[in-house]
């Protein structure tokens, strides 16, 4: 149970992305500058705006879970060491991946579409 602090940053990381997540996936944030996944192609058009959030949205969601498992899999974890350490602490960084995914996302209906 040393581990408790890597287990509450992992799972409460995973726990805000989902909850930044479920307002993308649904569909309930306008085109606005401050909040959604803002890239150029997301402004072409409404449309755009709603299927690149609900992508990116659905993506934060689906890259929470195994966050929040390796959340819990610290908790029953034997006292970590230094490289487990910088791993545990680094692991909300996962963030990182829903957000090339929506890009390269952005960038095929950018294409697809032609404009």
């Amino acid at each position: 149970m040393e581990n408790v602090f890597y287990a509450l940053i992992n799972m409460g990381s995973a726990c805000l992305f989902t909850a930044l997540a479920i307002p993308l996936f649904k569909e309930k944030v306008k085109m606005i500058s401050l909040y959604g996944v803002r890239f150029p192609q997301s402004y072409e058009s409404e449309e755009k705006w709603f299927r690149i959030n609900k992508y990116g949205g659905r993506r934060m969601i689906i890259w929470s879970v195994p966050l929040f498992a390796a959340g819990i899999t610290a908790l029953f974890l034997p006292p970590l060491e230094e490289a487990n350490e910088l791993i545990f602490s680094l692991l909300p960084l996962i963030i990182v991946i829903p957000a090339v995914e929506s890009y390269l996302y952005a960038r095929k209906i950018h294409h697809s579409e032609g404009t």
